[in-house]
């Protein structure tokens, strides 16, 4: 049990510096300073550390990232979002649950268009949970869809997390990329299927409201101006991946460029939205890159103090197949979310 002081000490204070409201990154680096110390031989450590700070940030697969966050922010603060949610608005018809229905076709265009979920979920949040707490939904249908739909672009292409993953674990980011098509339509089908369901067991979850006909040919005209050249921006990032033409990082800014493009068709771009969306970017670049490196660090103190070798045998001791051990994970946290909702 000599790995258990380590465990203790690392873990510990991870999890006490994240309950105390430190940002992960700090928590990750106080805890690697700790341990170096305690484990790693003191100065020659912190030496490490440095070291590792930029070894992990300098990898080549890592820079369609801000390129990806910076498409996600143009659409969110030019206004091109909000002219794909008129256009499904129009198109979607008088069912029960419509506004979801919304949410949930939006969230998946904008996913194909942006690799930031944090984008997605922001602007659908603020454009749609208004309207749909006014028109009587309850909250857990007004809030649900839109976080379940903007999470849905850390796994569509173009992904910023698969970016990260395949950097971490040194594979194909472009594969890894593509890999992620189908289980998002796949989790599109199913988010539908549960909202279907919901409104049927409690239909005042989605109350039912008139909505206005609209004529087919405005329908048509909605989606051939506010969708169909939103598909540019798609061929750009994920056709050219498919198709071998670009690397993940050149489709990355053949992405960028054709968002700007499109700025410039719709009369939205203006150096305010430029300006603002690469601020956005650089901040979560930034506070990415910091935690990257902490926890490459992390990773490193743990294997080296004997804490993950002991653990895994630990474990691996009660011989549990790999069902049982998915369900020791999943389990604290749908009790989580079954208590938060």
């Amino acid at each position: 049990m000599a790995w258990l002081f380590p465990f203790a000490v690392l873990v510990g204070t991870i999890l006490v510096l994240m309950g105390l409201g430190l940002p992960v990154a700090f928590a990750f680096f106080v805890t690697n300073v700790i341990g170096l110390y305690l484990f790693f031989g003191g100065s020659i450590g912190v030496t490490q550390m440095v070291a590792n700070f930029s070894d992990a940030v300098s990898t080549y697969a890592l820079a369609p990232l801000p390129m990806f966050l910076v498409m996600g922010s143009l659409f969110f603060r030019s206004g091109l979002g909000e002219k794909v949610i008129y256009a499904l608005d129009l198109c979607i018809g008088n069912l029960r649950g419509r506004l979801a229905y919304v949410v949930l076709a939006a969230g998946t265009i904008f996913s194909a268009l942006s690799g930031s979920s944090l984008a997605n979920t922001g602007m659908m949040g603020s454009l749609m949970v208004p309207e749909m707490l006014k028109r009587g939904y309850k909250p857990h249908m007004a809030y649900g869809p839109v976080l379940g739909a903007g999470s849905l672009a850390v796994i569509i292409p173009p992904s910023s997390l698969a970016v990260l993953l395949g950097s971490l674990a040194q594979i194909d980011v472009g594969a890894l990329l593509i890999a992620g098509a189908l289980p998002g339509l796949l989790l599109v089908v199913m988010y539908a299927a549960l909202i279907f369901a919901q409104t049927k067991i409690d239909p005042d979850a989605a109350p039912h409201y008139p909505v206005p006909a609209v004529p087919a040919a405005e329908e048509v005209r909605a989606v051939a101006v506010n969708i169909i050249p939103m598909s540019v921006i798609v061929f750009m990032v994920v056709g050219t991946i498919i198709l071998g033409i670009a690397t993940p990082t050149e489709s990355a800014g053949l992405g960028c460029a054709a968002v700007f493009a499109l700025l410039f068709v719709y009369r939205r771009f203006s150096w305010s939205v430029v300006w603002k969306s690469l601020d956005d970017a650089m901040k979560v670049t930034g506070m990415t890159f910091l935690i990257i490196s902490a926890s490459t660090t992390f990773s490193q103190i743990f294997a080296f103090s004997g804490a993950s070798n002991g653990f895994i045998q630990f474990i691996v001791g009660y011989d549990l197949g790999p069902y049982p051990m998915l369900l020791m994970m999943v389990h604290p946290a749908a009790r989580h979310v079954h208590g938060s909702g």
